[in-house]
């Protein structure tokens, strides 16, 4: 497997790491409905992207997320289906 068969997957992280801004323009519980549902998307496209091969550090660096909560997403994610 090479980058190019896993560019929909780092552009789509990248595209939802991208929108976090504006949800801070919303009221309060816009933007906590608004982040929570990011996580959880965020979460699921890192675990998808993890389950293609792509290593934590680059699912980190494409999501612009930090790279310990990348890999205890995908420990958590091992350890229930197990």
């Amino acid at each position: 497997m090479n980058d190019r068969d896993l560019l929909p997957e780092r552009l789509a992280a990248r595209h939802l790491a991208e929108e976090a801004p504006g949800l801070t323009a919303a009221s309060a519980d816009a933007l906590r409905a608004g982040l929570a549902a990011r996580v959880d998307t965020l979460r699921h496209a890192a675990l998808a992207a993890s389950r293609a091969g792509v290593p934590p550090l680059v699912i980190a660096h494409d999501s612009h997320l930090p790279a310990k909560t990348v890999r205890g997403w995908i420990a958590t994610e091992r350890c229930v289906r197990h």
